[in-house]
């Protein structure tokens, strides 16, 4: 992920990275990251904000997409196919990335 890209999500380098760690959306994609197909498929969901074209992307059926948002998305405790859940999901997302752990 490039700084320069980043555009008004780059104001969340700016937040601490011990205040970041610590909020709950964070902290969940951070345990997540042990499972790299979930992770892999939030960031495909996240990037594309389309279950069909993530399963597009990750070259699995849509069915199976599906599932796995469903799984994720009780992990994380977000809806994720509601528009709020999808944009609590791509900062947290994106606040773990800045961190490169």
């Amino acid at each position: 992920m490039h700084y320069d890209g980043l555009g008004a999500l780059a104001l969340l380098a700016e937040i601490p990275q011990d205040l970041s760690r610590d909020n709950a959306d964070v902290a969940a994609i951070a345990r997540m990251a042990g499972s790299p197909d979930d992770l892999e498929t939030l960031d495909a969901y996240c990037t594309t904000g389309s279950l069909r074209r993530a399963a597009d992307l990750l070259h699995l059926h849509h069915s199976s997409v599906a599932r796995r948002l469903d799984h994720i998305g009780t992990t994380l405790g977000i809806g994720l196919t509601e528009p709020a859940g999808l944009v609590r999901a791509r900062l947290a997302l994106t606040a773990w990335r800045l961190h490169g752990d």
